[in-house]
């Protein structure tokens, strides 16, 4: 007798930096994510706001629609940028920590 387990589904999380509101931003890849997929799969892909700050904002998402989000973000109007990308928040977080310090080397 086999028992399925239940998984949760795997995310990823992505860090964005945008020029108006965050909510704004989100809600833009959502409507462009679902007039390019359908929205069966905008519901399946889940993506959610995770954080919110002035002009950077995280965003989350299933695994298996990766590409599909990557391709609505770069598509939406206003432009956005992607900065990171991780399968967890926390290293999502020491990633944009690492970018954002200036190196040693540069200031001698």
């Amino acid at each position: 007798m086999w028992l399925m387990l239940k998984r949760r589904s795997k995310r990823r999380y992505v860090s964005i930096m945008h020029a108006g509101g965050s909510s704004n931003s989100v809600n833009a890849i959502t409507k462009r994510f679902s007039e390019l997929f359908g929205t069966i799969a905008a519901e399946k892909a889940a993506i959610r706001l995770v954080q919110q700050g002035a002009n950077e904002s995280i965003i989350r998402f299933r695994l298996e629609q990766l590409e599909n989000v990557l391709v609505a973000i770069t598509l939406i109007d206003p432009p956005v940028v992607t900065l990171a990308m991780s399968g967890s928040i926390r290293q999502l977080r020491r990633r944009r920590q690492q970018y954002s310090r200036p190196k040693a080397s540069h200031l001698a």
